[in-house]
């Protein structure tokens, strides 16, 4: 059990060196002129599952346990509803309470309806489901290339030395390190200031990161969260942020670093690990 912890630990090790050594270079790059390239940013995404698949190679690991199997749908409905739900309750409340305004107008002058063949302005739920649908697609190839390496990897190997709580909380808090850069650098966050961008979207991917692993560890499989980080991509960060009108604390509550709605992730993730764990 010793050497077997020690090889865990140091495998994890190496990929959050490697990790670490890819991303560098490519911020680097991102710095110097590719601030905007496509590219660049579609091979970040894809640096996590990179890092997993050289280590695996490293100590000579088959691949085939990353979960490569879709399993059940319930868990890849879970993983596309829940942040629904956590967007719901988090930009709901701080939109009923005054701490933003709710608007329409983003949604139903979408680009995405009018790539369905839509007018613009177009119906409010016309353009809501044109975004959900056609961003949701798109953010896949994006987002599998990190998921191979938080889903497929980190957390199935972290998973097996730790509760799913704290799994989730090495996971969310590497995660949120991994982006520090593009935030401080500004590449990447919703102008806030970093006293609270940092704590904020730590809280944020924490929260996401928890109902993650909940997913990939009952499911045993890399697809859920994959499905997790798209809808939070696409839904929670995107469309009900788009319906928030951007002035005062807004960004400060409800964003991709909001620290209420990072609260509200975490509680709401609390809630459902505490569910899956009843039903099992």
């Amino acid at each position: 059990m010793i050497e077997t912890r020690k090889g865990l630990l140091r495998q994890v090790s190496v990929f959050f060196a490697i990790t670490g050594a890819i991303s560098a270079v490519i911020f680097v790059w991102m710095f110097n002129g590719a601030r905007n390239n496509m590219g660049a940013v579609f091979l970040m995404m894809w640096v996590p599952g990179l890092a997993a698949l050289l280590t695996s190679a490293i100590f000579k690991e088959n691949i085939g346990s990353y979960g490569w199997r879709p399993g059940k749908a319930l868990f890849l409905g879970y993983g596309y509803l829940m942040p629904i739900v956590v967007s719901l309750v988090g930009y709901g409340l701080v939109w009923l309470s005054g701490g933003a305004e709710f608007t329409t107008q983003n949604v139903v002058n979408y680009r995405w309806a009018r790539m369905l063949g839509f007018a613009l302005p177009t119906h409010f739920l016309v353009g809501l489901l044109s975004k959900m649908l056609l961003a949701s697609v798109i953010a896949v190839p994006f987002v599998l290339g990190e998921e191979i390496g938080w889903s497929g990897f980190l957390t199935p190997k972290l998973a097996e030395l730790f509760s799913v709580p704290v799994t989730s909380l090495i996971v969310g808090v590497y995660w949120a390190a991994w982006h520090y850069p593009a935030i401080i650098g500004g590449l990447y966050g919703t102008g806030t200031p970093l006293w609270v961008a940092l704590p904020g979207f730590t809280l944020v991917l924490v929260g996401a990161s928890f109902l993650r692993t909940v997913l990939v560890v009952r499911s045993r499989s890399l697809w859920p969260g994959v499905i997790v980080h798209a809808s939070h991509n696409v839904l929670l960060m995107g469309i009900f942020y788009e319906m928030t009108v951007r002035k005062g604390y807004a960004a400060y509550l409800v964003s991709e670093s909001g620290v209420f709605l990072g609260l509200v992730y975490v509680l709401i993730a609390a809630w459902f690990w505490r569910m899956m764990r009843a039903r099992a």
